[in-house]
């Protein structure tokens, strides 16, 4: 199940169901005049991000959470950019700090990186994460991973005039999108399926979709009125 939700309304704007093969997309559910669609690092892909803009024939931008290698990256100019080796240069503060890049791909694609340097705690906390995952998978840890873990990166469309600070306040409201699914699961239950076919399957969904719009709609009035 694939969704788009509304942070300034409060509710679902597109449902999308799909086999187990149907990828996570920020293109997905089409695009509306100045609307910015924030996705977090599994749809930081040149790809879908180009359909994105593609689409957006009214004008819309991103905020995508970035993987260090989720891109093929270079200057605007044509020289390679390497990422890591930014990273590894930035002051020790915690000023947000931003590079424009083009993403190598069919279509290139010009983005703002907005870097933030994470807090000494939650970049021992990524670190951690990163030794455990490489001890159960058995594998050896990248060291171009735990520079970055040091770090929070964005990719936006957004032009200059949108500070980053206002981009990084932004993409946090995301969290919200979280708190939507989990309502999904705990009131309507769509995490656990009662039927035994697809056909099945997808007319229960359906159903409970339809009614999970419907409670949009209607706490929209209860929002609506004071107190």
């Amino acid at each position: 199940m694939h969704a788009v939700y509304d942070l300034g309304r409060g509710g679902f704007a597109n449902f999308e169901l799909t086999d187990g093969h149907g990828g996570e997309a920020i293109d997905r559910g089409t695009p509306v005049a100045a609307e910015v669609r924030i996705g977090d690092r599994n749809y930081a892909t040149a790809p879908s991000l180009s359909r994105f803009c593609e689409e957006a024939v009214d004008g819309a931008d991103f905020i995508v959470r970035v993987r260090w290698r989720a891109f093929n990256l270079q200057r605007p100019g044509g020289q390679d950019f390497d990422l890591i080796d930014h990273l590894a240069a930035l002051p020790k503060d915690m000023a947000p700090h931003e590079v424009t890049v083009v993403a190598k791909a069919k279509q290139p694609l010009t983005l703002r990186l907005i870097i933030q340097r994470k807090t000494p705690e939650a970049a021992e906390a990524t670190r951690a994460k990163l030794r455990r995952e490489a001890s159960r998978k058995q594998t050896t840890i990248d060291p171009r991973s735990l520079v970055a873990a040091e770090f929070m990166i964005l990719a936006t469309s957004l032009p200059d005039h949108y500070p980053a600070h206002e981009i990084l306040a932004v993409y946090r409201l995301r969290w919200q999108i979280e708190l939507a699914f989990k309502r999904l699961k705990s009131l309507l239950h769509i995490d656990r399926l009662p039927t035994w076919t697809a056909q099945a399957s997808r007319s229960w969904l359906y159903a409970h979709l339809i009614m999970a719009l419907l409670c949009d709609d209607l706490s929209q009035d209860f929002l609506d009125t004071f107190p």
